[in-house]
């Protein structure tokens, strides 16, 4: 019948038929193919979202989820501001300056948004009530207007977890909306879940993760270094005449010279170096696939931060130091995992026995000295 009516056609009329039929396959085509990459995208969140769950590394966290974002729109801004239990940004993460390789979110510790207080009226602006103890960005609800940048409030029920900003160079419509929506449940469970997690194996203190969780990754850490062969470091550091600052300023000093420590040390070492405090004003830092001595290099710049940081409690001005022992697995046979320990603490206790204030390696002269 269709083959008739084509006979029966002009040529021209035809022709525009023809170019209907063609354009409807492209449609179609265009469609399929677009259901198919909407279709792989889901699919690969879906995996994504498990491995979110189940790492409660941030860096991994945030990075996992910037590559998916970039998978559903062009991404030229990614912001993600973490929030502690009052509401205070303890983490801001952002993307490296364009032409940076792989061009990934990094932590910025120096951002001038670490500590604000964040305006929970302001940040309501931003979101809508879904039920009476959960809420969800107002941008991404249908019948939002297309725009080229998201507020992105992330609650999990009505706590703020965290807030996250994208921005794009080309209008974000409603179905690419819908695809980012998809997105922030996992983000957000992740992100509360992590944050629940630093609070169980973090010292309150100082900062630092507690002893507990790095005799953990000493031992995951170890297994690696035995399989693989990659030099692991330990590096112990000790205040200097910790108990005569308590005797003589007070037990509110030794604890300004805790925190402040601890704040140090996290602004020193890497995202996969881990620092803990080991105990009292001892401090642990542990340096996987790295050699002694870039860990001492560490240590050094470590110390010099702490003889030139003022400190001041209640008026009384004071100085801190502090001494360092480092040591690495050269030397050691797979079955020495307790002598790493103890040659870093045999180094840091030459370190002291030596004038204290310094950062030492160690050596056959530190074996033969204890």
């Amino acid at each position: 019948m269709v083959l008739n009516s084509l006979e029966m056609l002009p040529l021209w009329a035809e022709a525009l038929l023809v170019l209907a039929l063609i354009a409807a396959g492209l449609r179609a085509s265009g469609m399929s193919r677009r259901a198919r990459t909407l279709e792989a995208r889901l699919q690969a969140r879906e995996r994504g979202s498990h491995f979110l769950g189940e790492s409660p590394e941030p860096r991994q966290i945030v990075q996992h989820a910037y590559r998916a974002a970039a998978e559903i729109l062009p991404l030229s801004g990614f912001n993600l501001y973490r929030l502690d239990a009052v509401q205070r940004i303890y983490e801001v993460w952002t993307l490296p300056p364009a032409g940076t390789d792989p061009r990934l979110p990094e932590r910025d510790l120096s951002h001038e948004l670490v500590g604000q207080q964040i305006d929970a009226r302001a940040v309501l602006r931003f979101a809508a009530t879904e039920t009476d103890r959960s809420f969800a960005p107002m941008e991404l609800l249908p019948g939002a207007a297309p725009t080229q940048k998201l507020h992105l409030p992330l609650y999990s029920g009505d706590t703020l977890v965290a807030y996250l900003t994208l921005a794009s160079p080309k209008d974000i419509d409603e179905t690419r909306k819908g695809e980012i929506r998809a997105l922030l449940a996992p983000l957000t469970a992740s992100l509360h879940a992590s944050r629940n997690w630093e609070i169980a194996v973090t010292d309150e203190l100082s900062g630092l993760f507690s002893r507990r969780y790095f005799e953990t990754r000493f031992s995951e850490e170890w297994a690696r270094h035995r399989r693989y062969g990659a030099p692991l470091t330990v590096a112990l550091f000790d205040l200097d005449h910790f108990k005569r600052l308590n005797d003589t300023c007070g037990h509110g000093a030794g604890d300004m010279a805790i925190r402040r420590f601890g704040g140090i040390l996290i602004a020193a070492v890497r995202s996969t170096d881990l620092p803990c405090r080991y105990g009292g004003e001892e401090f642990a830092v542990l340096f996987p696939e790295t050699a002694a001595r870039s860990a001492l290099g560490v240590a050094d710049r470590v110390r010099r931060a702490v003889e030139r940081e003022p400190f001041n409690k209640d008026g009384r001005t004071f100085r801190v130091t502090v001494s360092a022992g480092v040591a690495d697995t050269e030397g050691l046979s797979s079955e020495d995992r307790a002598e790493l320990l103890v040659r870093a603490d045999k180094t840091l206790y030459y370190a002291k026995d030596t004038g204290r204030n310094r950062a030492r390696l160690f050596s056959a002269k530190v074996l033969a000295s204890r």
